[in-house]
């Protein structure tokens, strides 16, 4: 019935959008949602019958059960899953597909000792603390891993419904990373191997257990941070690798957060361009709300995995999608609205059902549309009409299109990172900068990408403007490549976070700026000076976000209204104002989607743009504009 091909969600051949929900008996011993000794089997059916009949066509397992070694090579693993076997058997028979994450904190069916990650004080990580408890660098534990991913994708290789694996959950490390003596060894024949250091200089060198004081020379930490960095995403893709051998026809993901992105956490390991170059799909959690000012900070994380995936053909996911128990039901609209806009092509909310509220379990009823009691949420009810209205109307044509690109990017770089997780101590000064110009191009009324330098030569997301959030920490080579970029004939300018400003970009750093600050409004300026267009502005309120999707034959705007009072707009008090390469004489059909109506609007030019008038705007909406 489903098929996943490129991270498009296709029923009976026709392409959907992936809309799921976690169902999760957890690795974790006080982590899920019907107790061992009640009827497990008898409520997974009732739970996945009613799942389907709420709309949702994805389930997300994990392969809970016993796994043990009894031989060598993946042929010597045995296991037993009989009750995620049973789910993703049966659903087939309500209609839905099933994803199964594969690891749980660790794989050790070996037994092996001295095996976990260890803190820079020296002590060893408990197994719940992180969920890549084990050192990376363990040769035995990277066996157990190869073999046992294996395995477990031959096991549901067999089911129909199965469609895609995740590869641990949200893999990053802990505190400072990892200072076994199997990764000390590692990190010292890989400063060998990037021609950092001779093979005495590396034998003699200590990784440093803390950030650098003021003054004091970043590049130890910096090397050590790096080589975590690399190592982590390594292995996230060649697990992904290994799966497919035990089952090429399914597609893989893991589920990252938002660390490369947030200034206290850059540095944690994940990387959101190598893991969507090593795997089919880009999978990503994200729980900050579509609302008020920190719609920016949300939409942000969404663009730049979405920037990440297309940078190779690809597609972001969210796998774990904000569900918590007490959310407010108008939350559901708004983040669906923005996740579809900056064109995610899988939501899958955590969770269906919360979990069993054990005084001292980690999550204890606190995330899924479904108290643990089965007791509805305030969300369900807008879930469930947010998901007839896709499923009905919109679902292939949200599928099919996607996310429109004015050219317009951020430059991303872990060097950057690495450089100010060590002089900032943690708390990354450049993400901070990425945030403040993401926001303020966003406002102007362009989207916004995230590209690599590496990448600028190729170019793949057609960038014209590239904005650097940071000239110092980085590299030689990403200098060279932003100077190519720049006499190719883009454009360059940088952002000076503390003023708000865009200065044009030298290939030397420029002591006096008088003359090149874009300050007034500064990213209206800067887009003016360089020939860029508004793509879609809000006309009557300036908390009404849009995102435009585009496809052959039609355009989808999203309307997302951040407003915290929640206060809807009138109708013939606002209107759409876009710049998308088509006329009002070219419009066949405009027509204004909410999950309470749909309304037929008309499109005339203002201005020489594109100009659609509006009904009332509550929460938001989605708005089809067809075109020959």
């Amino acid at each position: 019935m489903y098929q996943l091909e490129n991270g498009i969600l296709y029923r009976e051949g026709k392409p959907v959008l992936a809309l799921g929900l976690s169902y999760y008996p957890s690795y974790h011993p006080k982590k899920f949602p019907v107790l061992p000794d009640d009827d497990r089997e008898g409520q997974l059916r009732l739970d996945m019958k009613e799942m389907a009949e709420a709309g949702f066509n994805l389930l997300r397992f994990a392969a809970l059960g016993d796994i043990r070694r009894a031989g060598s090579g993946p042929e010597g693993i045995e296991v037993s899953l009989p009750l995620i076997d049973l789910g993703v058997g049966y659903a087939s028979e309500v209609g839905m597909a099933a994803m199964v994450r594969l690891q749980g904190y660790t794989l050790n069916v070996s037994g092996h000792t001295n095996e976990g990650m260890i803190t820079a004080e020296g002590r060893e990580l408990g197994l719940y603390e992180c969920f890549l408890r084990s050192s990376l660098n363990h040769e035995g534990i990277l066996r157990d891993n190869e073999d046992c991913t294996v395995a477990l994708a031959k096991n549901f290789a067999e089911y129909p419904a199965l469609i895609s694996y995740q590869i641990y959950n949200e893999p990053a490390y802990h505190g400072n990373v990892d200072y076994n003596p199997h990764s000390i060894a590692a990190y010292r024949k890989w400063l060998v191997e990037q021609g950092i250091k001779s093979l005495d200089e590396a034998m003699a060198t200590e990784p440093p257990r803390k950030r650098p004081e003021e003054g004091e020379d970043p590049s130890e930490w910096i090397n050590w941070r790096m080589f975590h960095y690399e190592r982590l995403n390594w292995y996230m893709c060649h697990l992904a690798r290994k799966a497919r051998e035990g089952n090429p026809k399914a597609e893989t993901l893991t589920c990252h957060m938002s660390c490369p992105m947030t200034a206290a956490a850059a540095m944690r390991g994940e990387d959101y361009y190598r893991t969507a170059q090593g795997m089919e799909i880009l999978g990503i959690t994200h729980y900050t709300p579509a609302f008020g000012e920190l719609h920016y900070n949300a939409s942000e994380i969404l663009d730049a995995a979405e920037s990440a995936a297309a940078t190779f053909g690809k597609h972001a996911w969210l796998v774990e999608y904000n569900a918590r128990t007490d959310m407010p039901a108008n939350e559901w609209d708004r983040e669906t609205y923005s996740a579809v806009g900056s064109g995610i092509k899988g939501i899958l909310y955590y969770q269906w059902r919360a979990d069993y509220p054990f005084p001292d379990g980690p999550e204890p009823n606190q995330f899924g549309i479904l108290y643990n009691d089965r007791t509805r949420t305030e969300a369900f009810e807008r879930a469930v009409r947010m998901n007839r209205l896709i499923n009905e109307k919109l679902s292939s044509l949200i599928a099919m299109a996607e996310k429109c690109r004015a050219g317009v990017a951020i430059l991303f770089s872990e060097n950057a990172n690495a450089y100010f997780d060590a002089v900032d101590h943690g708390r990354s000064r450049v993400a901070h900068a990425m945030m403040q110009a993401y926001r303020l191009m966003r406002k102007a009324g362009v989207p916004v990408d995230f590209t690599r330098a590496m990448d600028l030569a190729d170019n793949p997301l057609r960038v014209r403007l590239l904005i650097v959030p940071a000239r110092e920490g980085l590299s030689s080579a990403e200098l060279d490549q932003i100077e190519a970029f720049r006499q190719s004939g883009g454009a360059v300018v940088e952002f000076m976070a503390g003023s708000d400003g865009f200065f044009n970009y030298a290939p030397e750093p420029v002591k006096r700026r008088h003359g090149y600050l874009y300050a007034d409004n500064p990213a209206a300026e800067t887009l003016s000076e360089w020939g860029i267009m508004p793509m879609a502005l809000f006309l009557g309120s300036a908390l009404v976000d849009v995102k435009m999707l585009c496809a052959e034959g039609y355009h989808i705007a999203c309307l997302i209204n951040t407003d915290t009072k929640e206060r809807r707009l009138a109708a013939g008090t606002t209107a759409l104002s876009l710049s998308i390469g088509v006329k009002a004489a070219q419009v066949t059909k405009v027509t204004f989607f909410t999950p309470e109506e749909e309304i037929a609007l008309t499109a005339g030019e203002r201005d020489g743009r594109l100009h659609i008038p509006l009904p009332e705007v509550g929460l938001g909406a989605f708005i089809v504009i067809e075109h020959p």
